[in-house]
């Protein structure tokens, strides 16, 4: 059988094919479609490499902010469980998973068999988001795939708010300004989104094995300002971006109960 999760960002939908004991495949959309648009060509282009037509698809759960959006789903489960269970499956020794996108951020503690005990997620602000580093690397003329690299290259760290976004865009442009490095300064705005993030492993607690998944992981310099903060590594799965929407498939496939509505939408 064939399972499906679909998972609705703020700047991307993803999407996962899962047949219950092992990851298919995965496709990553990055649209600024509305949802229930992207997600149908996400999951359509993901059937298609598999030639497979959505009524050979046992069910298909969503996830993430516009996961009420995709009509042909079947379901939707939450971002922390759907969290916690793709990164248990990829990773079983994770107790602490640190999710980040482009709009928002949040910590969730496992216990040891696996199961979410708790979880936070960051305020409003966009101080501790990937969209926070976005806007540094537009101040300092650079893709946001090299932000990481420019950071890790610091000799040092220029000082870069992490309470609020707003400030912390005024001083990024006075930083520029005094003559501050393109490194210190992006090494400073790394600082500032970990400090956020620190704030929310705070709040749940703080246990090994420490694992980061969404979009934000990708970025080797914000990982390694991570492990220096914390004192702890931290692991990143291969395809943390997809990482949501296979715990949308996970769940799935353990969902009972008759799917009529199979394919909804496709016909």
């Amino acid at each position: 059988m064939f399972y499906a999760g679909i998972d609705v960002g703020a700047q991307s939908v993803k999407a996962v094919l899962f047949d219950g004991q092992k990851v298919l495949g995965q496709k990553v959309l990055i649209t600024e479609e509305e949802a229930e648009t992207a997600a149908r060509k996400v999951y359509e282009d993901l059937l298609k490499e598999f030639n497979l037509g959505p009524e050979e698809v046992e069910r298909v759960l969503a996830t993430g902010w516009g996961s009420g959006e995709v009509s042909f789903a079947d379901g939707k489960s939450s971002e922390q469980v759907c969290a916690a269970k793709g990164t248990r499956f990829l990773l079983p020794t994770a107790r602490t998973v640190i999710d980040m996108g482009a709009e928002g951020c949040r910590v969730m503690k496992l216990t040891p068999d696996g199961t979410l005990e708790d979880f936070t997620n960051n305020s409003k602000c966009a101080s501790g988001t990937g969209s926070f580093i976005e806007l540094g690397a537009v101040y300092l003329k650079v893709p946001i795939e090299q932000m990481g690299a420019l950071s890790l290259a610091a000799d040092g760290v220029a000082e870069v708010s992490s309470t609020c976004a707003v400030f912390a865009e005024s001083v990024i442009i006075s930083n520029i300004h005094s003559g501050q490095s393109r490194e210190r300064i992006a090494a400073g705005i790394h600082r500032a989104a970990a400090a956020r993030i620190l704030e929310l492993i705070g709040r749940v607690g703080l246990v090994e094995d420490v694992v980061m998944v969404g979009g934000a992981a990708l970025n080797p310099g914000l990982v390694k300002t991570l492990e220096e903060m914390t004192g702890k590594a931290v692991k990143v799965p291969d395809h943390p971006r997809s990482v949501m929407a296979l715990g949308a498939a996970i769940q799935a496939s353990k969902r009972k109960g008759s799917n009529d509505s199979r394919g909804r939408g496709f016909k």
